[in-house]
């Protein structure tokens, strides 16, 4: 990096976003590739519903432990370093799920893989928010959470041509390519901070503020609202192309085109719930969240409801618009309510609502299926757990600082 790029930092901060866009979108096409796999790969390996729930739920158990440790090293030994530490270990690991040959072998480096995507958030996090200020936050989240969506939209169009031309085994092989190239850009580009662009300084001195408390009643709340939110997230990511496949009976090109649509469609709810709520709603984000939770229940009562696999389609992919709406402005107010010295670790703590939900998802999503044989159950479970997301949302009475304040410089 120039020296002259690293005294502009309201300019270098979009590079550094680009860089941290980039490391998002490999971290859940790595994730998420599994889904598109998962029906082949179950009958290669002969595993039953909730088998494949486990393997799906397996990388979300460890890479949920590790969101409080992960946001404390972060906050503690800087957080350019343990991105690249992060960014190596889920490769290698993605890689090698590729070569699994059983059962257990396929849970053991699946859960491995998830402790190195869970080391990746808390730094992700705590750097955006070094680099950009209080209340204008939103709309540079929902810029770098469109990995979120394109991730898990990109993830069957490349992974199920792979699968019919080569078999669900590359589709693991090849993710070495963009992680090789993350890599790269994380060394050349990325910096801590504003104050660290040179990398010769690694931590910030804390002020001395006496030992945390760990009650905080808003960020419980928004806990809970993120499990309830993961819920419904990770039960889509990993059965949506199962439930198009196995349950509405679609032709794999068919499944591949509606696999992708909701998570299209949340890209563009990203971005543009992300720069409403920042022109109009900024004081009052939290609601407006909680009406696109409800907005996406909704249209889950819709896909219940649709009799033919179309109107299920849009359904899907309104409630992927709706889901995704709120989720840049939802981690803009934890951003502004924790000291910025903490931002990794009380991060890491909330983002482990959604990781716990990652988990238990799959595996009760597969446990219904197999007991009642239909998907209408899970999709009732999701309604549920929508309006439950935005009851939590609706008790938190924080008030977060809304004027913006300029990012310092070097």
């Amino acid at each position: 990096m120039r020296r002259n790029d690293a005294r502009n930092p309201a300019t270098y901060r979009w590079v550094i976003l680009a860089v941290l866009w980039f490391t998002l979108l490999v971290s859940y096409f790595d994730r998420v590739a599994i889904a598109a796999a998962l029906p082949f790969l179950s009958a290669d390996l002969g595993l039953t519903p909730a088998e494949m729930g486990l393997v799906s739920g397996a990388l979300l158990l460890s890479y949920t432990l590790v969101q409080v440790p992960a946001g404390y090293l972060s906050d503690r030994f800087g957080q350019r370093r343990i991105i690249l530490i992060a960014l190596v270990w889920w490769t290698v690991f993605s890689v090698l799920t590729g070569a699994a040959w059983n059962l257990l072998v396929l849970l053991a480096i699946r859960f491995v893989m998830g402790a190195g995507e869970g080391f990746h958030p808390p730094p992700l996090w705590r750097m955006l928010s070094n680099w950009f200020a209080p209340g204008r936050r939103s709309l540079p989240l929902a810029l770098m959470l469109t990995a979120l969506t394109l991730g898990p939209a990109l993830a069957p169009s490349i992974a199920l041509p792979l699968v019919s031309g080569l078999g669900w085994r590359w589709v693991f092989f090849l993710t070495a390519v963009p992680g090789v190239l993350a890599v790269i850009l994380v060394v050349r580009y990325l910096r801590d901070s504003p104050e660290h662009a040179d990398l010769t300084v690694h931590t910030t001195p804390r002020p001395n503020s006496g030992r945390r408390s760990w009650w905080v009643p808003h960020i419980f709340l928004t806990f809970a609202a993120f499990f309830f939110f993961g819920f419904v997230l990770y039960g889509l990511m990993s059965w949506l192309p199962t439930y198009l496949i196995t349950y509405r009976g679609l032709e794999i090109t068919s499944a591949g085109v509606l696999s992708t649509t909701p998570y299209v469609a949340g890209t563009a709810g990203l971005l543009i719930g992300a720069a409403v709520c920042q022109r109009w709603f900024n004081d009052v984000r939290r609601r407006f969240i909680a009406v696109g939770y409800l907005a996406t229940a909704l249209c889950i009562v819709g896909t219940v409801a649709a009799p033919t696999v179309t109107l299920a389609g849009i359904a899907l992919t309104l409630a992927g618009f709706f889901l995704y709406s709120g989720l840049g402005p939802f981690w803009s107010v934890p951003m502004d309510v924790v000291a910025p010295h903490e931002v990794g670790t009380w991060l890491g703590f909330i983002n482990m609502g959604t990781q716990i939900a990652g988990f238990v998802g799959p595996v009760v999503i597969g446990a219904l299926i197999q007991a009642t044989g239909s998907f209408e159950p899970v999709l009732v479970a999701m309604i549920v757990s929508m309006v439950l997301a935005a009851l939590c949302l609706s008790l938190v009475r924080a008030r977060t600082p809304t004027t913006p304040q300029p990012v310092a410089t070097p």
